[in-house]
């Protein structure tokens, strides 16, 4: 009887407990998370495209004027006829492939907000057995619990039906 009554006292504490424990997240919370998710997905799968296509752009504006380029010519002071060397474009080379390596790299980031919001739908959705301790009136009691609250111990089985 002792061995019984030590642990239903150990389960009961341990309930108790978990019934202190805040709620990981509730339905709309977490679906909250889930859009701003998608939201953050879709602007980066967006603009990401976007961003390696102005890169290219300018790596291939860059790479044409190199091999086009000729050499300008001009007289200096004495009547000398001088040729400088033609401009380089490598700055617009440079800046082209940075810019195409960020727009692929955004792109590819979407994956891991896509991902995170199917997660976080997935977890809305999911059945929870949540506990809790509420303070509740018993009626129909003619002693003196009717004027004071009682504790309960609650156990609830929640399934979201989804909106």
């Amino acid at each position: 009887m002792k061995k019984i009554f030590t642990l239903f006292t150990l389960l009961l504490a341990v309930s108790q407990g978990f019934a202190q424990k805040t709620e990981s997240g509730n339905y709309d919370e977490l679906m909250r998370q889930s859009r701003r998710a998608r939201t953050t997905s879709t602007i980066l799968v967006a603009t990401g495209p976007v961003v390696a296509a102005a890169g290219i752009g300018t790596l291939i504006y860059g790479l044409l004027q190199n091999e086009i380029a000729e050499p300008e010519y001009y007289y200096d002071q004495n009547g000398n006829y001088i040729e400088t060397a033609p401009k380089k474009y490598t700055t617009q080379i440079v800046v082209g492939a940075a810019a195409t390596v960020v727009g692929i790299g955004v792109a590819l980031s979407s994956i891991a907000f896509s991902n995170k919001a199917s997660d976080l739908r997935r977890e809305a959705r999911k059945a929870k057995l949540k506990t809790s301790i509420d303070r509740i009136n018993i009626p129909g009691l003619q002693s003196s619990y009717t004027a004071t609250a009682t504790r309960q111990y609650k156990l609830s089985l929640v399934i979201p039906l989804g909106r």
